[in-house]
């Protein structure tokens, strides 16, 4: 069998690892189990509120400085669109937060509030309203409220700034570490969800039943590659289910979405996969332990890539950087004018948006997909745009959301409706493989080595992991060599 030729390009390894967090799984649970419960189900025909006290003796001083956080927050899908008011409020000072949750969708939600321990307390209670206007069905799961209590919290001052900064809410409710759940009055046995494990908490945290790339409390594992071949990573053992094997079986098969699976073993099989830790363990024990470690080279490499995507597709468009190109065709300013678009809001949560300077811009289709930044752009907040990542609409929106994008955006629904890099800029690419790898890849920041790589290595990889996702896949290497024979 002939050797196939590389051009000197390799494929992207990890490097060797030299930094580890210090923190070791939590106990016997992998991350590769999982459990197979009932939500609890609520039928409303009107707006409700629970109330619950919270304990003040169960107050916990946290960082090192007296903090105490009391929180509420759990997983819920509805029949219909409704709002869902979470409330706590100490010695008569309400805070609330408001979620718009639509039909059919799961949402990870929460609410958190802080206390001065040193302060008098008098009271405290926390607070879930439903706010409907017809009579709906709600599931939910692994609710619950009181004061957080991370021992890990406790004596880690550092701790505080990766809990409370500006993207907390991507973690909530899992950050909150409730291992106590609460059934709301009147619930009633729901329908079949998955909770998976987490090797560093040793909690059970829902993943989502009907679509893995709306995440709930773990990140997908492998998402432009998927499936995801990593054992580890997408195989789960069933550990407890509440259900027989004949259930288990027409459960996966019709219940949930397509990408779960049963192997011969009768482990559960994800299409994506999960991350081995829960969104707040990766958050603290992972990423905050390692992140300040990465070395500038790491940083510039994932910088470059970025950036490497939105100068090739426009490049390969021939059109110019969209600041400048819109400000001289309409006197205006871009980010500004689609902050106004989306009426000053989040599109996906509706939250309002202070000034187009904390706006965050999405790209609407992902630009790991070779999508650059035009005016089809999305309106986000920083929570939202972060959750959103590389996913496609499809899996990040419902069908009503894609519906208003599409007017808002311009772009056809059946474009936000696919799951397909641009097939445009594939197309112009495949015509200029050779420009590609004799030229662009040969930059000098591509192919400088940092850390015994080179980031056109990685632009490469990435490149052809775009192309898979095409109507016209190929390997840019092996259509080089087929040019230059």
């Amino acid at each position: 069998m002939a050797k196939k030729n590389t051009y000197g390009f390799k494929t992207p390894v990890r490097r060797t690892t030299k930094n580890v967090t210090g923190h070791k799984v939590g106990g016997t649970l992998t991350g590769g189990e999982c459990e197979l419960i009932n939500t609890q189900l609520l039928e409303l025909s009107q707006s409700q509120i629970y109330k619950f006290e919270v304990d003040q003796k169960s107050a916990i001083g946290l960082f090192n400085n007296n903090i105490g956080i009391v929180a509420i927050g759990g997983y819920f899908i509805c029949e219909l669109d409704i709002k869902v008011k979470l409330s706590i409020t100490v010695n008569d000072v309400l805070t609330k937060k408001v979620y718009e949750i639509e039909k059919k969708r799961f949402y990870a939600i929460g609410h958190d509030f802080e206390i001065d321990l040193e302060e008098k307390i008098e009271n405290i209670s926390a607070e879930i309203e439903f706010i409907i206007t017809n009579k709906t069905k709600i599931e939910y799961s692994h609710f619950s409220f009181g004061f957080v209590d991370k021992l890990e919290y406790r004596e880690n001052e550092e701790a505080y700034k990766h809990y409370a900064n500006s993207k907390k809410t991507i973690c909530f409710p899992e950050q909150f570490y409730f291992t106590e759940h609460f059934i709301l009055e009147n619930s009633v046995v729901g329908n079949p969800i998955i909770s998976k494990s987490c090797n560093r908490c040793q909690r059970y945290l829902p993943i989502n039943p009907y679509n893995q790339r709306i995440q709930l409390a773990y990140s997908n594992h492998c998402t432009t590659k998927a499936p995801c071949k990593h054992k580890s990573f997408s195989n789960y053992i069933i550990t407890k289910s509440e259900f027989t094997n004949d259930k288990i079986k027409n459960i996966v098969n019709k219940v949930f979405e397509n990408g779960y699976a049963l192997d011969s073993n009768r482990n559960l099989i994800s299409y994506y996969g999960h991350q081995l830790e829960c969104k707040a363990c990766k958050k603290f024990f992972v990423n905050a332990a390692l992140n300040h470690l990465r070395t500038s080279s790491q940083h510039r490499e994932d910088s470059l890539r970025r950036r490497s995507f939105e100068l090739l597709s426009r490049k390969l468009l021939a059109i110019k950087w969209i600041y400048h190109d819109f400000r001289v065709k309409t006197g205006k300013e871009f980010d500004k004018e689609i902050w106004l678009k989306f009426d000053k809001k989040c599109f996906n949560c509706n939250n309002d948006i202070k000034s187009a300077k904390v706006m965050h811009l999405d790209h609407t289709m992902p630009l790991s997909h070779l999508y650059p930044l035009d005016e089809s752009a999305t309106c986000l907040c920083a929570t939202c745009n972060n959750a959103k990542s590389d996913i496609f609409p499809v899996d990040f929106y419902t069908g009503e959301k894609l519906i208003s994008l599409s007017k808002l955006t311009g772009l056809p629904i059946e474009l936000l409706k696919s799951r397909k890099a641009n097939q445009k800029v594939i197309n112009l690419l495949k015509n200029k493989i050779i420009w590609f790898v004799d030229d662009f890849l040969n930059h000098p920041e591509y192919v400088k080595i940092r850390d015994g790589k080179k980031a056109a290595d990685s632009i490469l990889n990435s490149v052809n992991k775009a192309i898979s996702k095409s109507d016209t896949k190929f390997d840019i290497l092996e259509e080089y060599t087929k040019l230059k024979d």
